[in-house]
């Protein structure tokens, strides 16, 4: 890992080649019951909406609590994403006022009760694996495809090390997302994708214009009135199933 990312992160070089990293409390530890409960968003391979699905579940649980957004993506897109709209009432905060997201995630944390934490592609495994140790559920976009699934099974085996690492209770589920349900493909995965062997949240995110256009107007499907409403429909399912399991 580069100096630079390091510092992003607030990783030291022997750190990062132990694994260790100066985070917050991991759940389960310590005062846990009075700071945010902790969603990632992860996958190891690049390219699968984890960012878009980390924008409209922090939106649509802003509707219900007090929400933070934590970019821990090296390429930044929550923050290119918060800086491009103009209306922003209704949208959750972004918590990137810090050089590193250990410093981001404690003070999130502090001031909300959930946390969505967008997780970094493949640059380092570690990395995903230390904040995966520090949340409560991690949720794994996959899109509908052979190669997209092959990917995703390292980000299981960084979801087995964080549990290994201590987070025994970290909570993990499959979502499909990009689905096109008269696709022949798409049913094929949806039984393909049990065999990573998490189980697979019931719903899943269709392919639909109304997730691009709200990044483009940097809002999230909430604000996009009716144009968005069949989104917003598919992810207050997705939350229900989250928040209830």
């Amino acid at each position: 890992m580069s100096r630079r990312w390091r510092k992003r992160w607030g990783i030291s070089r022997s750190a990062s080649r132990a694994g260790r990293t100066n985070w917050p409390e991991r759940p389960g530890r310590g005062n846990d019951s009075m700071s945010a409960h902790v969603i990632a968003l992860a996958n190891l391979k690049g390219g699968c909406g984890k960012t878009t699905l980390s924008i409209n579940l922090a939106s649509g649980l802003a509707r219900r609590a007090e929400v933070g957004l934590v970019d821990a993506d090296p390429q930044g897109a929550l923050r290119h994403w918060s800086g491009w709209g103009e209306a922003k009432s209704g949208l959750p905060r972004l918590f990137d006022d810090h050089d590193d997201v250990h410093r981001n995630l404690a003070q999130a944390r502090e001031h909300c009760d959930y946390v969505i934490v967008d997780c970094p592609p493949s640059l380092d495994m570690n990395v995903t694996i230390a904040l995966l140790e520090h949340s409560h559920q991690v949720l794994i976009p996959v899109l509908p495809s052979p190669l997209d699934l092959w990917a995703s099974a390292d980000t299981v085996e960084a979801v087995n090390k964080a549990r290994e690492n201590g987070n025994t209770g970290l909570a993990a589920y499959l979502v499909l997302n990009q689905t096109e349900p008269r696709s022949a493909m798409t049913r094929a995965m949806q039984n393909a994708v049990s065999g990573l062997g998490l189980p697979v949240l019931p719903s899943a995110v269709r392919r639909r214009a109304a997730y691009r256009t709200a990044v483009v107007e940097g809002v999230s499907v909430y604000q996009l009135g009716g144009r968005g409403r069949a989104a917003v429909d598919e992810i207050e399912t997705i939350i229900d199933e989250v928040t209830s399991s």
